[in-house]
């Protein structure tokens, strides 16, 4: 059970409580570029009637902070609004508790993606946003969930044969007891519904059967026994991720010259290649604008790929060889890319991926201290990998600001 966090007397509060905020902190950042943003998506979910809810822009600031500092959990950014003067200051004196803080993240997941949108406006009218080179790089996230909480294809028809089974046997118990007590007291339909124990079978069944259904429809024809799907996450799939296999999510950044993300994306595929056109769609969709040069790893590499691009006009440099492979690349646009990447100025520029589309990751999962979605489903993965990633942007516009 939460319970607020009240100093005692006497007892010593972390050094920055009681002291004045640093001009620096980005605390005040976010007060400022918050009041700044078109809300409109947040507020219009309110209703005009009812109880006076708590002001949305103010929630958001917190989860923004939240997102800066690496605090992902309801119940610790309530229990910091008693002790910790940077939320205290962006919540204004107000004392929301840990399930107003959730609903707030749950109900506006979608709208993350339009607080993303807007930061890269502000980093644009800032003159940030260079487009002289893009790097596109994907990580796998972990997903609310774990390989206790799933069952494979095999095991799921043997459960639902079972769970069949039972179920039968419950009925034909009923059928038996109900001729016995209307031969014995008549046919009065006094019965009370169906018992809770083939409740709960037919209830296991059906998530058994749409679990079943859905790892079908996924793998087709190649499907096997082993196959596993989560039942408390049916979206997630299972990933290599931190040396083992892990229920996870895809996510992808493109990040600018001067190291802001410029577009995002999150999927259940485990591969990267097919992420590639989305990505440079986004891209342009995001800001407007084409990149001068995309820079991409082996994992990208497809001919398909190679040949969308040149159909959309955009320059690439896109490793040809991974670090396991030695083969020469097959397909006559792979080996074009094979050539150019050998030239002094393709080197030069693509020695800069690596820091470039890699950085932002290392800082979302060491200085953010993100590592695992704490909602569960796509559509609200990708609204907290929105709000991960505005997060990500706000730090680097403080950055900017103080520099």
């Amino acid at each position: 059970m939460f319970k607020a966090y009240v100093p005692q007397q006497g007892e010593l509060l972390p050094a920055h409580v009681g002291e004045a905020l640093d001009p620096s902190d980005p605390a005040l950042f976010i007060d400022d570029l918050v009041e700044s943003l078109d809300l409109r998506r947040f507020e219009k979910r309110y209703r005009r009637r009812g109880e006076r809810a708590f002001p949305p822009r103010m929630l958001l600031k917190l989860w923004l902070l939240g997102a800066v500092v690496g605090v992902y959990s309801g119940r610790e950014l309530a229990r910091r609004l008693h002790y910790d003067l940077r939320f205290r200051y962006l919540a204004a004196g107000l004392r929301p508790n840990f399930r107003t803080i959730n609903r707030f993240r749950d109900r506006h997941h979608r709208d993350f993606r339009e607080v993303f949108l807007q930061t890269l406006k502000v980093a644009q009218a800032m003159g940030l946003v260079k487009l002289g080179q893009v790097a596109v790089d994907g990580t796998k996230i972990r997903a609310n969930t774990s390989r206790s909480k799933a069952m494979s294809h095999a095991r799921m028809l043997e459960a639902e044969d079972q769970l069949s089974d039972e179920i039968e046997q419950i009925v034909a118990q009923m059928d038996e007891l109900n001729a016995a007590e209307e031969q014995e007291h008549g046919d009065d339909d006094g019965g009370g519904g169906l018992p809770e124990e083939l409740q709960l079978r037919e209830r296991r069944r059906e998530r058994i059967r749409a679990a079943r259904e859905q790892l079908e429809r996924e793998k087709g024809e190649k499907l096997e026994a082993k196959h596993q799907k989560s039942f408390a996450d049916p979206e997630a799939n299972m990933m290599k991720t931190e040396g083992s296999l892990q229920y996870c999510y895809n996510a992808q950044l493109a990040t600018s010259e001067d190291g802001l993300i410029v577009a995002n994306e999150l999927t259940e595929k485990a591969n990267d290649y097919e992420q590639l056109e989305p990505m440079v769609e986004a891209i342009e969709t995001n800001t407007s604008q084409r990149a001068e040069i995309l820079l991409a790893d082996n994992g990208y590499l497809s001919e398909s790929n190679l040949k969308a691009l040149e159909r959309r006009g955009q320059q690439a440099l896109i490793a040809v060889r991974g670090r396991k492979s030695s083969r020469w690349p097959k397909g006559a646009r792979a080996q074009r890319m094979h050539r150019i990447l050998r030239l002094p100025w393709a080197q030069q520029r693509y020695a800069q991926r690596k820091t470039q589309a890699e950085r932002p990751f290392a800082e979302i999962k060491a200085r953010q201290r993100f590592r695992r979605f704490m909602l569960r489903g796509q559509e609200k993965v990708t609204g907290e990998w929105d709000l991960v990633c505005s997060g990500f942007n706000v730090m680097a516009l403080c950055r900017a600001q103080m520099a």
